[in-house]
C-alpha cells in the first residue's frame, strides 16, 4: 500500500513540474522556533462521525486533489481564512499584523473545533491550544513574518 502511495505523489509531483504548477520555495519553517512545530505536530485521533472520518486535508489528499505545498503554509491558509471569513477583516498579506493573527488564532480558543472551516481544523484546534500563552505569542509573530516573506500559499492562488 505505501509503495502505490509513494508512486501516486510521484506521479503528481511531476505531473504538476510538467504543467508549470510547481510553487516557488518558501522559507524553511524551520527558522521559526513555534511554527515549525507544526510540521511534526501529530493531532489526537479524529473524533469521527457517521459522515466525516476525517478532515477536508484528509479527503484532498486521498481523491488526488491539491493541497498548500506544506503543513506550514495549510496552518497559515486556515489561519487566514480566520481573518477573511471569521473577522471580515479586508486585508492583504502584505498588510497583516501580528494582533490580527492573534484575532483569528483566538477562534481557536473561543469556538469549538467543529465550527472552524479549513484545509485541518481539528488539528490546528489542538495545536493551538496546546501551546501556553507564550508561546502562542510567538507562533503569531511568526505567521505574520511568513505571510511579509511568503505570502498565502494556497492552491487556489
Amino acid at each position: 500500500m505505501q509503495i502505490f502511495r509513494l508512486i501516486a505523489c510521484a506521479l503528481l509531483l511531476c505531473v504538476g513540474t510538467a504543467f508549470g504548477q510547481s510553487t516557488p520555495p518558501a522559507q524553511s519553517a524551520s527558522s521559526y522556533r513555534v511554527l515549525s512545530l507544526i510540521e511534526k505536530y501529530k493531532a489526537p485521533r479524529y473524533p469521527a462521525t457517521l459522515y466525516l472520518e476525517g478532515e477536508t486535508y484528509d479527503y484532498r489528499i486521498k481523491s488526488g486533489r491539491p493541497v498548500p505545498p506544506t503543513l506550514t503554509d495549510m496552518l497559515i491558509c486556515d489561519v487566514w481564512q480566520r481573518i477573511t471569513m471569521d473577522l471580515k477583516l479586508k486585508l492583504s498579506p502584505k498588510d497583516v499584523s501580528e494582533d490580527n493573527i492573534k484575532q483569528a488564532m483566538n477562534v481557536y480558543l473561543t469556538r469549538r473545533w467543529d465550527d472552524i472551516a479549513g484545509y485541518r481544523p481539528w488539528t490546528h484546534w489542538n495545536f493551538i491550544r496546546g501551546l501556553k500563552e507564550p508561546q502562542r505569542d510567538q507562533l503569531a509573530k511568526e505567521i505574520a513574518e511568513y505571510i511579509a516573506k511568503n505570502g498565502i500559499r494556497d492552491v487556489d492562488n
